[in-house]
Formats: C-alpha cells, sequence, structure tokens
C-alpha cells in the first residue's frame, strides 16, 4: 500500500440503557500509512467545530494490539487487546472522564492495496458500563481508490 491513503472510519454504540438505541458515526479522510517491520501506523486529522485546531491521530497495529492516540483539544490513547480490559482517561474541554474499553473481538485483514480492521468492545464511563462498540476501519491507496466496506 502506498504512503498516501484514504480512511473510513465507522463506529457503531449499542447504547446499554432502558431505552436502548444506536448511533452510528463515519470519517472519510486522507492520511498516512507507514509500516515498520510488522507494525502497521495510520495517521490522520480530525477537523474540529468552531474552527479549532485539528485533532491529530495515530493508530498503531502491532500484532493483535490496537492504540488509538488522540493530541489536541481531545486527548487519550486507548489500547485494544483482545480479552482484555484496559483503563485510560478521556480528555476534552470540558473536562475528563475515566474510560475502560473491554476488547472483545480484533480482525486485521491486510493486502496489497488496502487493510481493514474491526474492533468489537465494550465502553465503560466513569466505572459504568455505557455501550457495545463497533469500530469498522479501512484505509486504502488513493491511487486504487475504490468503495468502502465491499
Amino acid at each position: 500500500m502506498t504512503k498516501d491513503v484514504l480512511i473510513s472510519i465507522k463506529g457503531l454504540q449499542f447504547d446499554t440503557s432502558a431505552e436502548p438505541h444506536q448511533d452510528e458515526v463515519e470519517l472519510i479522510v486522507a492520511g498516512q500509512y507507514h509500516k515498520k517491520g510488522d507494525t502497521i501506523y495510520l495517521m490522520y486529522s480530525e477537523a474540529m467545530d468552531g474552527g479549532e485546531p485539528d485533532t491529530k491521530n495515530t493508530i498503531k497495529i502491532s500484532g493483535e494490539r490496537v492504540e488509538l492516540s488522540k493530541k489536541g483539544r481531545v486527548s487519550t490513547s486507548m489500547l485494544f487487546i483482545e480479552g482484555q480490559k484496559n483503563i485510560s482517561t478521556y480528555r476534552t474541554p470540558f473536562g475528563n472522564m475515566v474510560v475502560g474499553i473491554d476488547t472483545a473481538n480484533i480482525k486485521i485483514e491486510e493486502d496489497e492495496d488496502s487493510m481493514k480492521l474491526d474492533i468489537l468492545y465494550y465502553l465503560d464511563l466513569n466505572y459504568d458500563l455505557f455501550a457495545e462498540c463497533k469500530l469498522k476501519l479501512e484505509a486504502r491507496s488513493k491511487e486504487t481508490g475504490g468503495a468502502f466496506f465491499t
């Protein structure tokens, strides 16, 4: 895969409250792909509301371990390891939250011009179960393009 990529990130949250509902967010951005040994790095910027500086995001995939780092007005380092629960702090301009990530499943596929990452996890906010979540990411070389999530 080339260095310049298009990245599609789709997030699904299934609320676990008494009145369950589903929220879906999708982001498609230009980004950078690097591979060092068996470790994949995806870097992209996420535009913030109100003209605020972009949040810089790095996804590091190493074996069955995925780390998502955000730096900017929103900052965090979230670690996904299948079968493990990891705790981090999610910093926002409105305050900090303790975030628990209990990863149920990670699936990674890579070929010559694209890579796919699927993560199923349970999200705790301030030590209470908040939602069942699915993260679907696909990166494609800019030259080949094509439809996402085929």
